[in-house]
């Protein structure tokens, strides 16, 4: 039987500065399973840094989970945590994914609070809300071009052999680190590069060098157009969410178009080109925060 392991969906996104307990649960088939024996985790960040060491003891929190306490996190950032343990007399080796967050656009009780999702945890679990939570988000910041929370971003360009070069997000709020042909610079040099709204960063005093081959740029960074979400896309996420929750439920056929009642034929709103999600309201709302232009296919 195979094995396979599932992250806990309330620990994919962290507050910054907040520990948080990461879990993972082993299953054998669909059956949840304990390993043969121990347990343990090493977590690293995107560029490879050790946070937390290889082998590092976690805790059984019930059948085939186990979890590990994180230390709050002072910098955004992706961890990918590898939890290793031997099943079936097999040593394996699984991984979760989990992001320092700035902020969150809304919390999964804001969408518990509203009406057909109140109090309807066997239909609606908290994983479901936060997993669905997630999705309005991606949709939404796809379409708009940026974050409206602060995000960690780590971008591995070319260089220009010009002071100024083009970051792959807008609105860049701070530079973590940055490096040229493997060759880090000093928190003096990141504190002269001045940041634009557009992606576009300039050094002050010295060029974003070119190499052969190309793609030795690498910066880290935080971006995002505000700290906090104005409320009305606070709005749009919970009011997608629960739209995507319920459409899991719905009795018309996910390919439908349209339906046809007592009153006629109904034509189902459809995302599109300028329409992002099937709700024409929120439609109006997300196009008023987009921060780049439509890419026409």
């Amino acid at each position: 039987m195979a094995f396979f392991a599932t992250q806990a969906a309330d620990s994919r996104q962290i507050q910054r500065n907040n520990a948080e307990t990461i879990s993972i649960t082993f299953y054998s088939g669909e059956t949840a399973t304990d390993a043969d024996g121990s347990v343990t985790v090493g977590i690293v960040d995107e560029a490879g840094n050790t946070v937390v060491a290889s082998g590092t003891a976690t805790t059984s929190a019930g059948s085939g989970v186990y979890t590990y306490s994180l230390a709050g996190q002072a910098n955004l950032k992706k961890l990918t945590a590898t939890w290793s343990g031997t099943f079936s007399s097999n040593a394996m080796q699984f991984e979760s994914l989990h992001e320092i967050v700035g902020g969150f656009y809304c919390s999964p009780y804001e969408v518990r609070q509203m009406d057909s999702i109140d109090g309807e945890t066997s239909a609606f679990p908290l994983a479901d809300i936060i997993e669905s939570i997630d999705w309005s988000e991606r949709i939404v910041e796809d379409y708009i071009g940026t974050s409206y929370v602060h995000r960690y971003q780590r971008d591995v360009l070319s260089g220009t052999n010009e002071q100024s070069i083009r970051l792959t997000k807008m609105f860049p709020q701070k530079i973590l680190t940055a490096s040229i042909d493997g060759v880090a610079l000093t928190s003096a040099e990141i504190n002269k590069i001045a940041l634009y709204e557009s992606g576009m960063i300039i050094r002050e005093d010295d060029v974003w060098d070119y190499t052969i081959p190309g793609r030795k740029v690498i910066i880290e960074y935080e971006y995002g157009k505000t700290k906090q979400p104005p409320q009305d896309l606070v709005y749009v996420i919970k009011t997608l969410t629960r739209f995507n929750l319920i459409s899991a439920y719905s009795r018309i056929p996910e390919r439908a178009t349209s339906i046809q009642n007592e009153f006629g034929t109904v034509v189902l709103s459809q995302p599109s080109m300028g329409r992002p999600t099937a709700l024409p309201e929120l439609n109006v709302i997300i196009n008023r925060h987009r921060q780049r232009p439509p890419v026409v296919g």
